[in-house]
């Protein structure tokens, strides 16, 4: 077949243009650089006080391109140059209310333990925890000034267990200041400098613990007139080098120890995982080397919300604008289908196993009084309600009511967290509270204690907003003169919203 002339000069010029509009029209589009990381725009009349706004910037970032043209050598304008048009970088700064959050919340997981551990003391004035606090609180203080180095814990307490305290609240600082978390160890100022700051922090919640208001002095009453100094035995009175519970050694391996923990991680992240990072593509070997080696950063990382091999100096992603583009284009549909994630409301059946009562300041078994013997085997109703606050961390009130023997009444508050693997959700929770228990009968007997409870869980997803839950807990409860012990079950349905 023959083309004419006329024909071949008609398609070379329809041709022309499409092929020439695929051809890069600048920098920018040759390197495939998204629009908001382009720095080179072509020269544009807008006037000074004119803002250039790109629609397709989701984070509404503004650049403002000079209306002047950059001019020769000579002075002269050059019309055909290109004008530099950096985007304005805004300085994050610290972020306070996360690192409280996250610091408040691993308080009250130290103090469940506390509690759980010391309960007798706890609830050793008429069984009220914090009575006679101011006076108590003042008393605890007057007596740690005289206090030694030692604060009569065994020794690895102090010089293992407070420095991984104080490494923990120090990467809690890290995390939270957008200048010091992608840093790693180096010898440049800008890396001493973060962690001089996460020792500062580590060193302000390491006072609070020891002595503040919610510290181990007014929660276990260290010094008080019912729990004074001590001998190195034990005994009481106290005769001589005695010991308060809450020494020296406290204030200064927490922070000084904390510290250097927190860079000899930082040493092994830097010179042994970055060294199997580059060694190897098993994404397994990588994530156990990273926990192993950096296991206080790990917990610190649970706090923040990412797993426990997390880097934010290697792990943080940043989307580009057709990646945005799509997530906000199916947001609508993508909240049709999520599953929800603020928190849940619980109802179920509940148990209570037999009661076991134990002296307050000896592990020794002894009788429960008549009113702890009867609230034994109850069976009744167990509700609940979690808000969560922090990506595996809620806030959550219990309540329950059991029925038998006698009539008992349980409320709780206190925190749980969990991540969610698949359908399930395994969760570990610590609350306090008070129990009331009242007989029925001629001459009916009541009593209202102070309750402390650790438990554990799973909730199974049934379908996108019901579960079901399975939960065991230990409800303690207490008086000046026995504790009191009761296994929990409990089960039924979860709605989350």
């Amino acid at each position: 077949m023959r083309v004419s002339l006329g024909s071949s000069v008609f398609l070379l010029l329809l041709f022309c243009p499409v092929c020439f509009s695929q051809l890069p029209s600048s920098r920018c589009d040759s390197t495939g650089s998204p629009l908001k990381d382009c720095i080179y725009l072509t020269k544009l009349e807008i006037g000074p006080d004119q803002v250039f706004t790109s629609e397709e910037n989701l984070a509404d970032r503004r650049v403002r391109l000079s209306a002047i043209s950059p001019t020769t050598t000579d002075g002269e304008s050059d019309s055909g140059g290109t004008t530099l048009a950096p985007e304005p970088t805004r300085q994050e700064h610290f972020h306070w209310r996360r690192a409280l959050t996250e610091s408040a919340t691993f308080l009250v997981i130290e103090q469940a333990y506390v509690v759980h551990t010391d309960f007798n003391w706890v609830v050793s004035e008429n069984g009220i925890p914090f009575n006679h606090y101011w006076r108590d609180y003042m008393q605890s203080l007057s007596e740690w000034t005289h206090s030694g180095w030692n604060d009569g814990d065994p020794n690895w307490f102090g010089y293992v267990g407070h420095p991984i305290q104080g490494a923990l609240t120090g990467f809690i600082q890290i995390q939270n200041d957008p200048q010091g978390e992608k840093l790693e160890f180096s010898k440049t100022k800008a890396y001493w400098w973060s962690r001089l700051k996460a020792g500062l922090w580590n060193a302000a919640y390491s006072t609070q613990w020891n002595l503040g208001p919610v510290s181990e002095i007014t929660v276990e009453k260290y010094g008080t007139k019912d729990r004074p100094p001590w001998n190195h035995d034990g005994s009481f009175p106290c005769s001589h080098h005695c010991l308060t519970g809450v020494g020296q050694i406290d204030i200064v391996m927490t922070p000084l120890g904390g510290t250097g923990w927190l860079i000899g991680e930082d040493f092994l992240d830097s010179k042994v995982v970055r060294r199997v990072e580059d060694d190897t593509q098993n994404r397994l070997l990588i994530d156990t080397v990273r926990v192993a080696l950096n296991p206080i950063r790990g917990g610190a990382n649970i706090l923040h919300g990412k797993p426990l091999w997390y880097r934010a100096s290697r792990d943080a992603q940043g989307m580009s604008l057709v990646s945005d583009k799509k997530s906000a284009v199916s947001a609508h549909e993508t909240s049709k289908t999520q599953i929800p994630d603020h928190g849940d409301v619980f109802f179920g059946y509940t148990h209570t196993g037999a009661s076991r009562c134990q002296a307050i300041f000896f592990s020794t078994v002894v009788v429960c009084d008549p009113l702890s013997a009867r609230s034994s085997n109850l069976n009744g109703w167990n509700a609940a309600v979690e808000k969560k606050y922090l990506r595996y961390f809620g806030v959550i009130a219990d309540f329950s009511g059991l029925y038998g023997g006698v009539n008992q009444t349980n409320f709780l508050f206190g925190v749980r967290g969990g991540a969610p693997i698949g359908r399930l959700r395994p969760f570990a929770e610590a609350l306090i509270g008070a129990v009331h228990a009242s007989e029925n009968g001629s001459a009916p007997k009541s009593d209202t204690s102070f309750a402390e409870d650790l438990g554990v869980g799973i909730d199974f997803r049934l379908m996108r907003l019901l579960g079901w839950r399975f939960q065991a807990d230990e409800l303690k409860t207490g008086s000046p003169d026995f504790e009191r012990r009761n296994l929990r079950l409990s089960s039924g349905l979860a709605v989350r919203f």
